[in-house]
């Protein structure tokens, strides 16, 4: 079998793996990039089945590396998807506590609203505290005592997104090689063969940008250190009859130790209104509908805000699998580092929620990583 040589192999065609290789690309006109991806076309797995949310970073610890990102990659996301005239929503974010909150005497819920304006004010975030009245104002169908309303988050197509950041990259003449899932890497004096199905690779600098099987590309090159844990998140979409019900994201207030941002209305570009996610961890990275959650756990949580909606109303929609790094119910931060610099190779591991937020920051810090060990001349 003929070797195939280029000088960078990134592996994976998520949003992360598409904006590195539209960065390189800029960076080093004059490489061969090359993408391997185990699917049909770009962005099809975890970068696809989320909310489309750019995050702020204020639901994070401020000192994790995957806030600082966020808080960069919003910014550039917003401005790539206005420059490429992509669909967004720019309605902002209300992160409320519901007023039956209250009463159930859940006040658990103010310490954590308090959390999160420590974090807005560490991270210079901007953010406004709004009364009952104020959120009555911005969504009148939404019952709460207060919260805080967040207007730079906005809400993209992941899928679009994910797409014109690979076409950019091709433009600037990257490979993506589809159906072309990874199955063994080896390592050479300088450099490294990754092999397929049906070619094999090789590249003077190697980037595992794979998602949920990013512990497996990275511990197959003896890294053996890594594991990811799959979390699933569930959407419940709103029949059109109640779509109209909410404008703008809604989210509870959740503790700083929860695994997810929680259930909130999710309202999408093309008109839609979603309930989701949940957080659940499952048994396997591709339990995608296995023993959905009852529509009964969504309705608990957004009636507390929105008493109309009703089960009849709500239709299992889909769900997304978060490569986490523990199956706690806690945060963890992103890991993004330089395991080998002879030949070069990076690892992403743990790139959840707020990853598509943060590609374009990732793939500008990824670049950094790399600078002083790209040579200046192609293979």
């Amino acid at each position: 079998m003929e070797t195939k040589k280029c000088d960078i192999i990134i592996i994976g065609a998520g949003v992360v793996g598409c904006a590195i290789a539209r960065e390189l690309s800029i960076k080093y006109p004059d490489k061969k990039i090359t993408v391997l991806e185990k699917l049909k076309n770009a962005g099809l797995e975890t970068s696809s089945f989320n909310s489309g949310v750019l995050h702020s970073g204020i639901h994070q610890n401020p000192n994790f590396l995957k806030s600082k990102l966020a808080r960069q990659g919003n910014k550039m996301a917003i401005e790539y998807a206005k420059r490429n005239s992509l669909p967004i929503l720019e309605h902002g974010m209300l992160i409320a506590i519901s007023g039956k909150s209250i009463m159930e005497g859940l006040w658990k819920e103010w310490r954590s609203l308090w959390h999160l304006l420590k974090n807005g004010w560490e991270q210079k975030i901007n953010f406004e505290l709004l009364p009952s009245g104020a959120i009555k104002e911005l969504e009148p169908n939404i019952n709460a005592v207060g919260g805080i309303f967040l207007p730079d988050v906005c809400v993209i197509d992941p899928l679009q997104f994910t797409q014109c950041l690979k076409n950019e990259a091709e433009k600037n003449g990257t490979r993506f090689c589809f159906s072309n899932g990874v199955i063994g890497i080896i390592n050479l004096s300088q450099s490294r063969i990754v092999f397929t199905a049906n070619n094999q690779y090789e590249a003077s600098v190697v980037i595992n940008a794979a998602g949920l099987y990013a512990d497996e590309i990275a511990n197959g090159t003896s890294c053996n250190k890594y594991k990811i844990y799959p979390w699933r998140g569930e959407y419940y979409e709103v029949l059109e009859e109640k779509r109209n019900l909410v404008r703008r994201l809604v989210y509870p207030v959740m503790p700083s130790n929860s695994p997810s941002k929680g259930i909130h209305f999710s309202p999408r570009v093309d008109g839609k209104l979603f309930i989701g996610p949940n957080a659940r961890l499952i048994g396997a990275k591709y339990f995608y509908d296995y023993d959905k959650t009852p529509v009964e756990v969504f309705l608990k949580s957004v009636q507390h805000f929105c008493p109309e909606l009703q089960a009849k109303d709500l239709k299992w929609a889909y769900s997304g699998i978060r490569p986490k790094l523990t199956d706690q119910a806690e945060e963890s931060d992103f890991v993004i580092r330089l395991d080998g610099k002879n030949p070069p190779l990076v690892n992403l591991i743990g790139i959840e929620s707020p990853g598509l937020s943060a590609s374009m920051a990732i793939a500008e810090y990824v670049a950094d990583l790399l600078k002083d060990l790209i040579t200046p001349r192609s293979l």
